[in-house]
Order: C-alpha cells, then structure tokens, then sequence
C-alpha cells in the first residue's frame, strides 16, 4: 500500500511524515499519533529526502497483517485459551485467577512481539514527490 505525505521532521534515517489521509491510509491504523486530526507515520528515508519533502511511503501489507495478528488474534487466542483452561478447574477464584493470567500473558506478549516486529519494519520512503523547502 502507498500514500503520500510531507516530511515535517527527520531523526537520523527516520522521516516523521505527515500523510495525506486519504484512500486506505485513513483506516489503516499504522500512525502513532494525530497532528491536527492528519496522520503522521515513521519511515525509513531510503530516498534521502529532506524536510518539507512530498514523498510517497510504501507500508507492506503482509506486515500489517503480521502485526494485526499479534494485536487481535494473540489476545482472542489468549481469551480461549483461558476459557478453556478455567473450565476444567473446580474453585472459582483459580478459575477467575487462570482466566485472567492466561489473557493477559497473551495480550502481553502479542503487544510486545507486534511492537519489535514493527520496529524492525517500517514503512518506507520510496519516491520524492516534490521539495518544498527545509
């Protein structure tokens, strides 16, 4: 998936892009905050561009659906799991403690594996659209 945007700020190999929000990328959920109600993503800056930048960020979508997995499936997983296990225990406080640590070990460690995955694939500038100052 690609979207376009401006750089408003470089760390290093990292450009913070503001997006367009347009088209898929205003469901896509990747940003880490909102500026001004517009998306703003961290990519990798293959292309060298500069500040005030429009570039085109390409976002693999078998990454998203990697991390999607570890953010909804690993929890929905863990919620079974702990229905599962629970029932088969006779006290209803262990039944209620197992449930809830099994959630949560797998809440936990989906966040935690989905969080490095990203970190280590990051969307990417891929083209420089045009250079409006810096």
């Amino acid at each position: 998936m690609e979207g376009k945007g401006r750089i408003i700020e470089l760390k290093g190999n990292i450009g913070i892009v503001l997006m367009e929000g347009k088209g898929g990328c205003k469901n896509c959920k990747v940003c880490k905050k909102m500026v001004e109600r517009e998306p703003v993503i961290e990519a990798e800056n293959i292309v060298n561009a500069k500040f005030g930048d429009k570039v085109v960020v390409k976002i693999d979508e078998n990454i998203l659906l990697k991390i999607s997995f570890f953010l909804y499936g690993m929890p929905l997983i863990g919620f079974i799991a702990g229905i599962i296990f629970s029932y088969i225990l006779n006290s209803i406080l262990l039944k209620i403690i197992s449930f809830f640590s099994i959630l949560l070990f797998f809440w936990y460690t989906g966040f935690r594996i989905a969080e490095n995955y990203g970190k280590n694939n990051k969307p990417q500038i891929i083209r420089i659209e045009g250079r409006n100052g810096g």
